[in-house]
């Protein structure tokens, strides 16, 4: 059995059926590059290392993971505010259970790591793009600190070109990329007209559950922090707050508005190869 640590969180209000639409979809924000990107790094790794995902969600990243390694004897503790997602996570990891550790909660709250222990690797997959960057400096400086001395900090964010803006737009170079011919620059598979008007009515539709849901939970007395807008930073504003916070840091892959990002807290330790 997957074991659940539940942390008490801000609101018991969940997704209201927009996580099963989001774990039917093909892998976006270049996913489908990324996981096995992520699935190297963490196999070049010594066998049986210790793994914090944050924002894990239906346990994409994982489920990857020991689909290229059924073997390995790498544990995961897999962080989430969501109890939807969680549970279709255990779901889908049940072969390998042992190795799974469940934990509700977010990375916003005052003490989300508070008994998780230490880690070879935290990994995480577009989650911190919501904190204003003044914020990112605080969550690096915990991620430094709950890593194991040769530990290393993987995730891929979506960044901005210029500021804290929207990565496709807000600023002349934004503008002009948006402006190129398509085929010009990398970017997410093409759709047909009927696979855009099926994904459409799907995310009306479990859009709809989901403002049910924070209604009702509204109605209840749960309070919920008010968010007018995302902010997306630039990959150097990543790689500062990173090395302030102790991280040696880089980009190590990049498309227009995705990144990928490392921060290596020590000397790693790698996998021996004969």
């Amino acid at each position: 059995m997957v074991r659940r640590n539940r942390n008490v969180g801000p609101s018991p209000v969940d997704f209201g059926g927009w996580a099963e639409h989001y774990v039917s979809r093909p892998y976006g924000n270049f996913k489908f590059e990324v996981y096995p990107l992520f699935v190297d790094i963490l196999a070049a790794m010594p066998d049986g290392i210790r793994v914090l995902d944050i924002g894990a969600g239906p346990g994409h990243l994982a489920f990857e993971f020991f689909k290229a390694h059924p073997r390995s004897a790498t544990q995961f503790v897999l962080l989430d505010s969501s109890v939807e997602l969680l549970g279709i996570a255990e779901s889908r990891l049940a072969p390998h259970a042992e190795k799974i550790r469940t934990r509700h909660g977010a990375f916003d709250q005052a003490d989300w790591d508070a008994g998780l222990g230490k880690f070879d690797a935290i990994v995480s997959n577009n989650v911190p793009f919501p904190v204003e960057s003044r914020a990112l400096l605080k969550l690096y400086k915990t991620c430094f600190a709950r890593l194991k001395k040769s530990g290393v900090f993987l995730f891929q964010e979506p960044c901005s070109y210029s500021g804290e803006t929207n990565p496709y737009s807000g600023n002349p170079l934004s503008d002009f990329l948006a402006a190129l011919p398509a085929h010009l620059l990398p970017s997410l598979p093409t759709m047909s007209a009927r696979e855009k008007k099926k994904l459409h009515v799907e995310k009306r539709e479990a859009l709809a559950r989901h403002k049910e849901a924070i209604a009702e939970a509204r109605a209840a007395g749960v309070q919920f922090p008010a968010r007018t807008d995302w902010r997306f930073v630039t990959v150097a504003t990543h790689i500062r707050a990173l090395e302030k916070a102790g991280f040696c840091a880089g980009c190590i892959w990049k498309k227009r508005g995705s990144a990928v990002l490392l921060g290596v807290k020590g000397r790693p330790r790698m996998r021996t190869t004969p």
